[in-house]
């Protein structure tokens, strides 16, 4: 729900600067697969929250609504997955495994800068970013909730 106003995905301006509430990992996923339509290639997507607070399932709904047939999982153990859609790629990276100054040494460059769609979960230790162009999405967990606040940097 956002701001007691019901989701219409014909109003990308509600992405710019929103806070939603979602009940369930399935709406949660909706808003992923609603805020996709919002993004293109050269995108960056910063996801920040608590470890479980639902940055990956937000993830899904994002990559189902490029097409993707695939399930995205969470890239802990990979750092990066890359799922093919439409005429673009996502690259879904996962930084908590990583401290901020080793971030730069996996060649994180090649991704973010790649003209493709990024999605950081744990983007927090990433410093020295260089593009204040991206889309800051913050999840946090109230009781059986969650609050997704999504912002437009620039």
């Amino acid at each position: 729900m956002i701001k007691n106003k019901k989701l219409n995905t014909q109003d990308i301006n509600i992405f710019k600067e929103g806070t939603f509430i979602t009940k369930t990992p399935h709406e949660t996923r909706n808003l992923g697969k609603s805020f996709a339509t919002v993004l293109k290639a050269g995108v960056i997507v910063f996801l920040k929250g608590e470890l479980g607070s639902g940055k990956t399932t937000f993830t899904q709904g994002i990559v189902k609504a490029f097409g993707n047939k695939g399930f995205a999982r969470s890239s802990s153990f990979m750092l990066v997955n890359e799922y093919k859609a439409n005429n673009v790629k996502l690259f879904h990276l996962d930084l908590y495994k990583l401290e901020p100054s080793n971030v730069w040494d996996i060649g994180i460059e090649e991704y973010i800068y790649s003209n493709n769609i990024s999605i950081i979960e744990w983007a927090d230790r990433i410093v020295d970013f260089k593009n204040d162009s991206h889309w800051n999405v913050e999840i946090s967990n109230m009781y059986s909730k969650r609050k997704i606040k999504i912002k437009k940097k620039k």
